[in-house]
């Protein structure tokens, strides 16, 4: 069961202050939190939330698609850290905006979607766009649940801000009927800034000494955590954590388990740890379900904030799981960082460190521009300007995470999902203005969200997306061609006739194409230089990713 959110307390809470809309209440909350931007895709019953928003600092970002909104929402919330909000419309507009959420609750982003709805008042009418939300949404987010009275929706959000962000974070549903936005409520004090906050659930003082205990039997201990605290999430945590027990620390948030090039030779770390401490890390198919033959280690710990992640983990590990408790991860990454009782071996450490940062040879040239070639360029380039770099698609993914630095990377996580990138980097650039974004992807990505190009366009973003275009979806033709014959492949390629380059100046930005490598270097550097978004199309070899 995840964590719940407390009971919200205001400032002095006798205290009131002007009668409003509850439309003006959800834009004073959002703000009151700490977020500064909404992403939306409008439509008739959040049209009072534009109102409301007209005069309150916030920023209202008119997206092309609803998933578009809610993809920038993500990337806002994994490059900040705060609350990315998505507002749409009822029905269609919900219905649209559902395709992200799959990939976001995998990736465990803050993020809270609000939809209109129908007016409570017409339930019993059928009246228009009337859908039952919360029951599609449910599978899809950590909480879903529609709000009937007015004075209860600064709350009911603030609630589920605190919730996004309580134990295994995630994204939060909210359906809000048309005349509870509309309706008058009292404006009460401001909230307490603590209302906010995760709800947290510390490591028992009872678990920590047998935790620490199993670890220091071990001589190959490593600690594996879920994708909230990647390093380009909570890079101080796992610094600190690292430096203060010496045991290696890493993230297992790849599609591809254990054959990302991105993680290196992490095959022969498994092989060789005898203890491995699980921190809100499910036993999934990235850790090849335990499976011995991949991870043989002797003794798991699993600390979690879902009581069904230690269930599940105690079946598939038979017996091999001496320990599993409940936790909320920040602060389990604490208390083994305060522990000093333990201390690890700093050979050990050296040894994941090498294995991890390794990676496959780089193909062997034979005159064609490849995706190797694209992200070495990309890497040489911008090695001194610490851009952020947002990486989608299958091979061409596969390709920019081993060769770039993934430190400020957000991928497309452990979902396998591709197609967000491009409206993930605008909600980074958005939250990043002074840094320069780029978004990596292949054709077949490129092709989900291009029309969010005006969006970027518009708000005049430093983006920069690299289309690496090698006329296929990719890791579809591998899949066909090693499974049934070259000759099989069958609806998976695309072709030159569409010019990326040439669709992002009828949108107004800056088209580049690239047929060579010496081409594209010269773009890549012009666009970096650009204060408009520039898309480079770049055709490349097509070849499968990298492995070893």
């Amino acid at each position: 069961m995840a964590i719940g959110y407390k009971e919200l307390n205001h400032i002095n809470t006798n205290e009131f202050k002007v009668i409003m809309r509850a439309a003006d209440a959800l834009i004073s909350t959002v703000l009151a939190s700490g977020t500064d931007t909404i992403f939306s895709l409008s439509g008739n019953q959040i049209m009072s939330i534009y109102d409301a928003a007209i005069d309150q600092p916030i920023n209202l970002i008119h997206t092309r698609h609803e998933a578009g909104a809610v993809y920038m929402a993500d990337g806002y919330a994994r490059s900040t850290g705060k609350t990315g909000i998505a507002l749409v419309t009822a029905a269609p507009g919900f219905t649209n905006a559902l395709g992200p959420l799959f990939a976001i609750k995998a990736t465990e982003t803050p993020l809270v979607l609000i939809s209109g709805d129908s007016p409570v008042a017409k339930d019993d009418l059928m009246p228009f766009q009337r859908l039952d939300q919360t029951l599609i949404a449910q599978g899809l987010v950590k909480e879903s649940w529609r709000i009937t009275k007015a004075d209860r929706l600064a709350d009911d959000l603030a609630g589920a801000i605190a919730l996004a962000h309580s134990g295994r974070p995630g994204p939060i549903h909210l359906s809000v009927p048309q005349d509870v936005l509309e309706a008058k409520v009292k404006d009460p004090a401001p909230f307490d800034p603590e209302q906010f906050q995760p709800e947290t659930m510390a490591l028992s003082k009872a678990d920590l000494p047998s935790i620490l205990s199993i670890i220091d039997q071990a001589e190959y201990p490593l600690i594996i955590t879920g994708p909230s605290q990647h390093e380009s999430r909570q890079r101080k945590a796992v610094q600190d954590l690292m430096a203060a027990l010496s045991i290696p620390v890493i993230t297992m948030q790849s599609p591809r388990g254990l054959n990302d090039p991105a993680m290196g030779r992490i095959k022969d770390v498994l092989a060789k740890a005898d203890c491995i401490i699980l921190i809100d890390k499910d036993v999934d198919f990235t850790l090849a379900a335990g499976d011995l033959d991949h991870v043989p280690a002797e003794s798991f710990i699993l600390i979690t904030s879902q009581s069904e992640s230690i269930a599940h983990a105690s079946t598939v590990l038979s017996g091999r799981l001496q320990w599993g408790c409940l936790a909320d991860p920040i602060t389990a990454m604490t208390a083994l960082t305060q522990a000093n009782t333990i201390k690890g071996d700093p050979a050990w450490c050296r040894f994941v460190q090498s294995k991890i940062k390794d990676r496959p040879k780089p193909p062997k040239s034979n005159g064609d521009m490849t995706a190797y070639d694209v992200m070495d360029a990309i890497g040489q380039q911008t090695a001194e300007s610490d851009p952020i770099f947002v990486i989608d698609g299958g091979e061409v993914g596969q390709w920019a995470q081993s060769v770039l630095p993934l430190g400020n990377a957000l991928t497309n996580g452990i979902s396998g999902a591709i197609g967000g990138s491009l409206p993930q980097a605008i909600g980074v650039a958005m939250a990043n203005p002074d840094r320069h974004v780029i978004a990596i992807m292949g054709d077949g990505t490129a092709g989900f969200y291009l029309s969010e190009l005006d969006t970027a366009r518009r708000l005049g973003l430093k983006l920069t997306v690299i289309v690496a275009n090698d006329l296929r979806w990719g890791a579809e033709v591998v899949i066909q061609e090693r499974l049934y014959g070259a000759d099989r492949v069958a609806g998976c390629l695309l072709d030159e006739k569409t010019r990326y380059d040439q669709i992002a100046k009828g949108f107004g930005a800056n088209g580049i194409l690239a047929e060579t490598l010496d081409q594209f270097e010269t773009g890549l550097a012009k666009a970096l230089k650009s204060r408009k978004p520039t898309v480079i199309n770049a055709l490349i070899k097509g070849m499968p990713a990298p492995s070893f």
